[in-house]
């Protein structure tokens, strides 16, 4: 399988403020910046989602696909969501295979997301109808019980989504992007950002190839060789403020930190 990257973009505000304004010791919402084109079929789980928010406020955001009825994305871009649109199997950002639209979304928050430091930033999304799988659409595995234990750190990792293509863009990407970097370690990544927790996955983006505004709650993958198949490690969180070319590393959920609670909320368990 070709190793791949991609781009997300997000603006979500939170409490009258664009989340790229908080602090958090400097960090920002996720974001692709310096990825290659994806092609037709590459990314099948990829999902695209445009939130309508209170006060007629819309942002962008990516999710993962991780079965027929149910998605994983980032707690920031959904929070208070009253209505999403899911964008499923295209490479072109608004041209999907399948559409689907609810004005009554079932989002399923982590119980412990804070909204202040992001700690926890993933929930659960239920499609209210079946996707429909076919060489465009298909769910992502997650990661085994058994092996909760891997961190992944310097493995190659790919990062996906319709993000910024950089700093200066003003607009998101058109085309789907994607990203391969290696996994940091969450101590090195703490050299960055102060707040980095266990449930924390990092991405050395010293390239410049980075997530970017936009990129928010989509796809961190790796190429498990093992079970010949991609499995799902990460979902595009946070980063540097002061940009997403700037070297500073890109922050992920870990999943594994939260496989009984996905399994729980979702199902979708892996031994």
């Amino acid at each position: 399988m070709q190793i791949r990257s991609v781009l997300v973009s997000l603006l979500i505000v939170i409490q009258g403020r664009s989340i790229a304004s908080l602090d958090l010791g400097h960090a920002v919402d996720g974001r692709i910046a310096g990825g290659d084109l994806a092609v037709v079929n590459q990314f099948p789980y990829q999902v695209g989602l445009s939130i309508e928010e209170p006060n007629d406020l819309f942002s962008w955001c990516g999710a993962s696909l991780i079965s027929d009825r149910y998605l994983l994305t980032a707690a920031h871009c959904v929070e208070k969501a009253v209505a999403i649109t899911y964008y499923l199997g295209g490479v072109q950002r608004l041209e999907p295979r399948q559409l689907i639209r609810t004005t009554n979304p079932e989002v399923n928050l982590h119980p412990g997301w804070n909204c202040e430091t992001l700690e926890n930033d993933i929930a659960v999304l239920r499609l209210p109808e079946d996707a429909t799988f076919c060489d465009s659409i298909r769910p992502i595995r997650l990661p085994g019980i058994s092996s909760s234990h891997l961190s992944y750190d310097y493995v190659p990792a790919i990062a996906s989504g319709w993000g910024r293509i950089n700093d200066e863009s003003a607009v998101l990407s058109n085309t789907l992007r994607y990203v391969v970097r290696f996994v940091e370690s969450n101590e090195d990544c703490r050299f960055s950002y102060s707040n980095i927790q266990q449930s924390n996955i990092c991405m050395d983006t010293t390239s410049g190839k980075s997530t970017c505004h936009g990129d928010s709650g989509g796809p961190l993958v790796f190429e498990d060789r093992t079970l010949n198949t991609d499995v799902l490690i990460g979902i595009t969180s946070y980063g540097k403020k002061s940009g997403c070319t700037k070297g500073y590393p890109s922050v992920f959920t870990r999943v594994t930190a939260y496989l009984d609670w996905i399994g729980e909320v979702s199902g979708v368990v892996y031994a």
